[in-house]
């Protein structure tokens, strides 16, 4: 987020869709899932009903990182590449040793998903 943050919207979004192309075209030993649920929290928050969510307060002015409006081919590619990185049972559910870290975990890609679906 700190490196996005130092770029102009422009290049904000050319990395955002390499993280989401780069995600679901690699081999499942290749996916970052903390980088694909980053790079989908910055398309949420630059949506309406994602500008109000709790993590912008650590990013001022995040919800005005990306140009507008944001195209739905965009949100489609970002909730795919969740969808890709972050498999219901995949391994990186699976890795949680807190139980309840896990949960927050699966509630912020649910509201993620939820956000970017919501168009």
């Amino acid at each position: 987020m700190d490196d996005l943050e130092r770029l102009a919207s422009l290049q904000r979004l050319a990395v955002l869709e390499r993280v989401f192309h780069r995600a679901i075209d690699a081999a499942e030993s290749e996916k970052l899932p903390a980088e694909v649920v980053a790079a989908a929290a910055v398309v949420a928050a630059n949506l309406p009903s994602g500008a109000s969510l709790s993590w912008n307060e650590d990013y001022p002015g995040i919800s005005e990182w990306l140009p507008k409006p944001i195209a739905f081919d965009l949100t489609v590619l970002a909730r795919r590449a969740l969808d890709v990185a972050l498999p219901v049972n995949g391994w990186f559910w699976q890795s949680w040793v807190d139980i309840e870290e896990r949960r927050e975990a699966e509630s912020v890609v649910n509201i993620l998903k939820s956000i970017l679906s919501d168009r």
